[in-house]
């Protein structure tokens, strides 16, 4: 089976056994991160200096939320904001030097699907726990598939693969 389609399963049976153990019907991923990968993909699509309306504009936000959103990629380098009138933000590296695994540590994103993966101290049954190294080998796979994927790839797939 392909990778993508490896984790499609993966991701497929987590939302499962979220959905049995939680109630809830799918994973909760932080607003802030979402946008900020939707900011970072915006921008190296369009593969210039893009002003701030018209970023926001594209992206559905207020332009003082997109400003929100930049301050964790500017800080990480991932793009360059430009003040005045004829400012705005570009992506300040190549699409296949950042990952998005870079793109959510910008925002101090952990995604241990629970939080004993991050830190055994955080369940009283995490010594004793073995459905822990089910989380902890999701949480890897996770992991490992956004570490691996940059924004290069991840464009390449919306123009190739995604039908959806």
């Amino acid at each position: 089976m392909a990778d993508s389609a490896v984790m499609t399963d993966c991701l497929t049976n987590v939302r499962k056994i979220i959905t049995i153990e939680t109630g809830e019907s799918e994973m909760k991923i932080p607003t802030m991160l979402r946008y900020g990968v939707r900011m970072a993909v915006t921008l190296a699509q369009k593969g210039e200096l893009m002003s701030t309306t018209a970023l926001a504009k594209e992206m559905g936000v207020s332009p003082l939320y997109l400003r929100q959103l930049a301050v964790p990629l500017e800080k990480k380098g991932i793009i360059k904001g430009f003040r005045g009138a004829k400012g705005g933000y570009m992506l300040n590296v190549r699409p296949e030097e950042v990952t998005l695994y870079e793109i959510i540590q910008a925002y101090d994103e952990d995604f241990s699907l629970v939080g004993c993966v991050k830190s055994a101290d955080a369940c009283p049954k995490s010594p004793g726990c073995t459905s822990r190294y089910l989380w902890k080998d999701l949480s890897d796979v996770l992991k490992d598939t956004l570490e691996n994927m940059s924004l290069q790839k991840l464009m390449e797939r919306k123009k190739g693969r995604m039908r959806e």
